[in-house]
């Protein structure tokens, strides 16, 4: 390999390094969107990572709070795509095609499954009828924890579990409603994190991929069934 080779493919790995990692931290959102201060900034303040995806939904807030306030494993679903969530997730989750009234009410301190028995979980920390909802959860980065139950006691035990084992994500997850006028509004999603331990923040720009993947899907998902309705 000639010197001049060697450089050029040296400066290739250096731009699709780059674009790998901006990928990972942000998509579809504006500069103010990624820079700006969201709803559930202040659940983990000094996050190790934060990602912000952001897309435009021909719907007022009104009309797309309902999707966002049903989600959940066993309620409404994530949106997500559903072969991928079998076949990496290990979860057979259905994603409702239409708002379920049973499941409207939603408040802070409530428990979202994110999977069968509890195994992993959502603490909801903030709802903003018509704006924003925010989770919080503890958990093992690959191995599920499946609960008895869902008592205040058992969740603490748990989550003080997890970080006292050295061995732990956890992150907020925050769906924020900005309207922009005509009929539309833009749907921003964020997630700050933290881990331990230390070594994988290697995993930073590979877990963001899959965070891309996987809340592109969502917002697809999202934007699709809200702009169905009548």
């Amino acid at each position: 390999m000639t010197p001049l080779r060697g450089l050029t493919l040296f400066i290739g790995a250096l731009a699709l390094g780059g674009a790998a990692e901006r990928l990972s931290r942000r998509t579809g959102a504006t500069d103010a969107e990624a820079r700006g201060t969201l709803p559930g900034d202040d659940v983990i303040a000094h996050p190790a990572v934060e990602w912000t995806r952001a897309a435009t939904i021909r719907a007022t807030p009104a009309q797309i709070w309902p999707w966002l306030v049903q989600m959940g494993y066993g309620r409404g679903g994530w949106y997500t795509n559903e072969r991928f969530d079998r076949l990496v997730w290990r979860v057979n989750a259905v994603n409702a095609d239409e708002i379920l009234p049973e499941y409207q009410q939603l408040a802070v301190g409530d428990i979202v499954a994110d999977g069968p028995e509890h195994a992993a979980y959502f603490h909801v920390r903030a709802v903003e009828q018509d704006r924003a909802v925010v989770y919080h959860s503890i958990r093992h980065p690959y191995r599920g924890h499946p609960l008895p139950d869902t008592e205040a006691d058992t969740l603490a035990a748990m989550d003080q579990r997890l970080i006292g084992g050295g061995t732990y994500l956890e992150f907020s997850w925050a769906f924020v409603l900005h309207e922009i006028g005509a009929g539309e509004t833009r749907l921003i999603i964020r997630t700050r994190a933290d881990y331990a331990p230390p070594l994988i923040g290697w995993l930073a720009v590979p877990l963001g991929l899959v965070d891309l993947f996987h809340v592109h899907t969502m917002l697809g998902g999202i934007r699709r069934r809200v702009e169905a309705q009548p």
